[in-house]
């Protein structure tokens, strides 16, 4: 009877260190955001030039080639939404377009496996400032606080 209590309370505190662990983004290796949980990650890179890039990961975050994944992004500003389609370009998918001028804006991305998949849809709030403490763009922040507090205008 002991051996089983032990093992529930060793299950419980590894499942909720896990759930700890998965809590905190993991950083993209361009600098942008891990949009997904589980391998293959994807990372919305917002490039100089405006353009986004979205790159796959394996579980090791090293990238692997565009397989077929159709990427879709909508900007939704407060002057309306714009659509972002996606070419395939060095190994990553690249917006046709810039995405619009501005900052504090969500920006949704539907990434499917396939063309003929279910799409997942993931939200970003575009924020171009950079965080003082990670030293990355605000919308790929990977402190502890990062969304919560800078919605309620919280500059790290």
């Amino acid at each position: 009877m002991k051996y089983l209590r032990s093992l529930a309370l060793t299950v419980i505190t590894l499942a909720a260190s896990a759930v700890a662990f998965a809590a905190k983004p993991i950083p993209g290796p361009k600098g942008g955001r891990i949009l997904t949980t589980e391998a293959p990650h994807a990372e919305f890179f917002v490039a100089k030039d405006h353009s986004v890039v979205v790159t796959f990961y394996g579980a090791d975050l090293k990238a692997l080639p565009v397989s077929g994944q159709v990427v879709t992004a909508t900007a939704e500003t407060k002057a309306g939404k714009v659509k972002l389609d996606f070419a395939e370009k060095d190994g990553a998918l690249v917006s046709k377009s810039p995405m619009p001028e501005g900052d504090d804006f969500t920006v949704v991305v539907q990434i499917k496996d396939n063309a003929s998949a279910r799409p997942k849809n993931y939200r970003v709030l575009y924020h171009d400032e950079i965080c003082a403490e990670c030293k990355r763009a605000e919308y790929a922040c990977i402190c502890d606080d990062q969304g919560g507090e800078k919605e309620k205008g919280h500059n790290h």
